[in-house]
């Protein structure tokens, strides 16, 4: 494995680091204004109010994560992921549902709190921090939440995670699996193996500036990292999520450019450059990177994985892809502004017999298929059948016959949670209704034992009129009958991004 350096360049700021506002005020823009207006509350409500019943298998928590901003930017039109991160939980115990919400106290967090006004600069630029904090870690633990041996982790794909109690929420410090992660990035979506409990991850930019490094960590079910390999890619992108199977690594190299250059002359971490080519890169897992293959891409940004399987020599992969970058957060491009693309459901269908051993001689290309006529994103399946093929799967999805939420800082709002059964292509959905839009569902099985897809789905729902949140929870197979129960938040939480569910055994053990 290629060695990682530990520690960043501290070259002085040279973008023109912006002073930290005088006053606390948030900027007037659609990121900082209204129901997207940082929330910032941290409590503890218990007993939250719920319409219908709790389902009494429900006994365990709901972790999701956000971006939380606790001081006004230093850029007022500071992309929305770049929050600081805050944790809700929602405690399920014998049809009660108590709340908790914490902030992750990161380095970052810590040294604002002290300072009482931002310190950091733009998204993952370090060009534009304060100088005070030169080569100080900006990660700030706001995109996902996971559970792996024990630990309560929160992710985001520029730092390390970070260890959080599950009951508590208290911040226990930056979890670098005992040392063997050497660098200082992690992905924010690693993969759980059902059948083994290994936990799949990757790790890009991990010496903390631009480089053409993915590294790639297995690790077992408890927590020791079993192989550690990296390989090199043709141009430094983001790579936010991948596929796995049972027997393979896919990841999609596409064109969301990053350069320590143009970082240097704009505070703008990543840019959309279409005059770069786009690939596919598939590693045997157990042959490692040296049997990589690599295949042409169309010109997409890979958005989020639902679930891939190897079938002899076929590989298929489905997840959401957009046409465009992700120019909602990342705005400027190589060639001026262009409109966002919104982001359908493709299924990748690869040939493994085919593929170049480097990206300069690929030619070949996937088979792809569109299975959702609506965009949408955040997709689920029942977990305890990743990395084979599914038959149930949910998504968030933006249905035009159901109403639609004005759009908001993340781009056009989900309204709706989709239900698809991929053994008839039969799709049911269940709206949010009016001025209400939901997250990323969680999916929880009724038992060990259950059936695929025999259970619960768990969603948050933005209620804009009201300035507040529920916690709505449906029948996996059924949702379009509706909520079996709405918990009621009696405050508006920030927008958030991903979760989990942790049973009470585990969290008892």
């Amino acid at each position: 494995m290629a060695a990682v350096p530990t520690q960043p360049d501290t070259t002085p700021p040279q973008v023109g680091t912006q002073p930290p506002p005088e006053t606390m005020q948030w900027p007037d823009t659609p990121k900082f204004r209204g129901f997207f207006a940082p929330s910032r509350i941290e409590a503890d409500v218990y007993d939250l109010e719920v319409e219908g019943r709790i389902p009494p298998e429900l006994n365990g928590a709901f972790y999701r994560a956000a971006a939380d901003t606790q001081y006004p930017p230093r850029f007022p039109n500071d992309t929305y992921i770049n929050g600081d991160g805050m944790v809700h939980m929602v405690r399920f115990d014998n049809g009660h549902a108590d709340l908790k919400t914490k902030y992750v106290r990161t380095q970052r967090f810590q040294l604002e709190r002290q300072a009482r006004q931002a310190l950091f600069g733009a998204y993952r630029n370090p060009y534009t921090d304060d100088p005070s904090v030169a080569g100080i870690d900006d990660g700030n633990a706001n995109t996902s939440v996971i559970w792996h041996a024990g630990k309560l982790l929160a992710l985001k794909e520029a730092a390390l995670p970070y260890e959080l109690d599950p009951v508590t929420l208290e911040t226990k410090g930056v979890y670098d699996f005992s040392g063997q992660i050497p660098g200082r990035t992690f992905t924010a979506h690693p993969k759980h193996d059902p059948r083994t409990g290994e936990l799949i991850a990757f790790a890009y930019n991990a010496s903390g500036r631009p480089d053409k490094q993915i590294h790639i960590y297995e690790i077992s079910a408890e927590g020791k990292v079993t192989r550690a390999q990296s390989f090199e890619v043709p141009y430094s992108s983001m790579v936010h999520d991948w596929l796995v199977t049972r027997e393979h690594f896919v990841f999609t190299i596409a064109p969301m450019v990053i350069d320590e250059e143009w970082m240097k002359r704009d505070e703008q971490f990543c840019m959309w450059d279409p005059s770069r080519d786009a690939y596919a890169a598939i590693i045997p897992r157990e042959e490692g990177v040296s049997g990589i293959k690599w295949f042409r891409s169309e010109r997409v940004m890979e958005g989020h994985s639902l679930n891939a399987w190897t079938d002899g020599d076929t590989l298929v992969g489905d997840h959401f892809v957009t046409k465009s970058g992700w120019f909602s957060q990342f705005p400027k491009t190589t060639v001026g502004l262009l409109p966002e693309q919104p982001p359908f459901l493709e299924r990748w269908t690869f040939d493994l017999t085919r593929g170049a051993a480097h990206w300069d001689d690929a030619t070949d290309i996937y088979r792809s298929e569109q299975l959702l006529t609506s965009p949408g994103d955040m997709p689920r399946v029942d977990p305890r059948v990743l990395m084979e093929k599914n038959r149930h799967a949910w998504v968030g999805g933006m249905i035009h016959e159901e109403p639609m939420c004005e759009i908001g800082p993340m781009g056009p709002p989900l309204n709706a949670i989709i239900h698809r059964d991929d053994s008839t292509g039969q799709q049911t959905h269940w709206s949010a209704g009016e001025h209400a839009a939901p997250e990323e569902p969680v999916f929880v099985p009724k038992s060990a034992d259950a059936d695929e897809g025999e259970g619960y789905l768990l969603t948050l729902v933005g209620r804009r009129d009201e300035m507040r949140h529920d916690m709505v929870i449906l029948d996996a197979l059924d949702i379009a009958a509706g909520p079996i129960a709405t918990v009621k938040i009696p405050f508006r939480l920030r927008y958030g991004f991903h979760g989990t569910w942790v049973p009470a055994a585990e969290l008892e053990r």
